[in-house]
């Protein structure tokens, strides 16, 4: 009896064409794609949920005053923030650099040289002899004098 090439049934690891079948995966590779689909489907799971959260940012420390100076003498934080002043003279002027910025129970003042300021000192109100220097950032002629005008 002679056998022909018959297409044989084989069950689910026959494959049609290129294709493969699972069976025809190498086993360390069904496992790794086991793996991946339950992690995958836990993860789905726990977002769905709650249980899984994306990391929370944590909030960025305090500025410290000298900073925070440093940032609104530097730039300007809008109308609301950082109003503008006219003065008799119709000179307009920023709100923190004429009255000066509170941070807690202090009021910190800032002179920027070479350009105009209006600060106390600046403007006559007190004498050096009433300040209290914080800090002084920048060289001549380019600085930034941060102060605080001692009780009587």
């Amino acid at each position: 009896m002679h056998h022909s090439r018959v297409f044989q049934w084989r069950g689910a690891a026959r494959s049609l064409g290129r294709a493969r079948t699972i069976d025809a995966v190498r086993p360390a590779s069904r496992w790794l794609l086991i793996v991946f689909a339950i992690t995958l489907s836990t993860v789905a799971l726990g977002m769905a949920t709650d249980v899984v959260k994306s990391p929370v940012t944590p909030p960025l420390p305090p500025m410290t005053p000298v900073a925070q100076i440093l940032s609104d003498a530097t730039t300007w934080r809008g109308a609301q923030l950082d109003p503008l002043i006219t003065l008799p003279s119709g000179v307009t002027v920023k709100s923190s650099n004429y009255q000066g910025i509170r941070i807690g129970d202090t009021t910190y003042y800032y002179d920027v040289r070479p350009s105009p300021s209006f600060d106390p000192l600046s403007r006559g109100v007190v004498d050096e002899r009433q300040i209290h220097v914080v800090a002084v950032v920048g060289d001549p002629p380019r600085r930034l004098m941060i102060y605080t005008i001692e009780p009587k």
